[in-house]
């Protein structure tokens, strides 16, 4: 999946590592590339070039996937959010979940492991979800290239963030693939 290749970092000037190492690695790319075009030594301007190119696109694709990502998300009211989502919980474990917000505030929650019901609250771009036998549970909504996705586990920080974008939404009368 092509979000895996955003920079995240919760590290102390984890950014700031990674920022060195991709102005080295560039830096390497270059003088290789130079070297290989003074010598002309085409095996070593090749590999200049690659390391060079690698390194601005996957700076390029980072900016790009960062832009599509909105992390606080307009969401103007409750009739936006209401409908089924549906999605799969991690790329590393097939696990299909849904679950079903209703506008009278009480949600539905389907996976491959678990099933309960409930009541769910929306503050701003959170969703609170509660059920019986004391579960509580926080979910957040965020747009990803203009659609409105719900992260089931969202991280306290966005640089933890393992990248899952959560659960679409599911129009009705979509089929559902699988």
């Amino acid at each position: 999946m092509l979000i895996h290749i955003m920079f995240r970092t919760a590290i102390p000037f984890g950014y700031l590592f990674i920022a060195v190492a991709l102005f080295g690695l560039l830096i390497v790319g270059l003088t290789c590339f130079v070297i290989g075009w003074r010598t002309q030594t085409r095996p070593l301007q090749m590999i200049g070039a690659g390391l060079s190119f690698a390194v601005v696109g996957m700076i390029a694709v980072d900016m790009i996937m960062d832009s599509l990502l909105e992390w606080n998300p307009l969401v103007r009211n409750d009739a936006t959010v209401i409908g089924t989502w549906s999605g799969e919980r991690s790329m590393w474990k097939d696990l299909a979940e849904t679950i079903t917000l209703r506008a009278d505030h009480t949600y539905e929650y389907h996976s491959d492991e678990e099933r309960f019901s409930g009541k769910w609250d929306r503050n701003d771009w959170n969703l609170h979800i509660t059920a019986e036998g004391g579960f509580d549970s926080m979910m957040r909504f965020i747009e990803y290239s203009g659609e409105l996705r719900l992260l089931h586990h969202p991280p306290d920080d966005p640089d933890t963030w393992d990248g899952d974008l959560g659960l679409k939404r599911v129009l009705p009368g979509a089929a559902r693939l699988k």
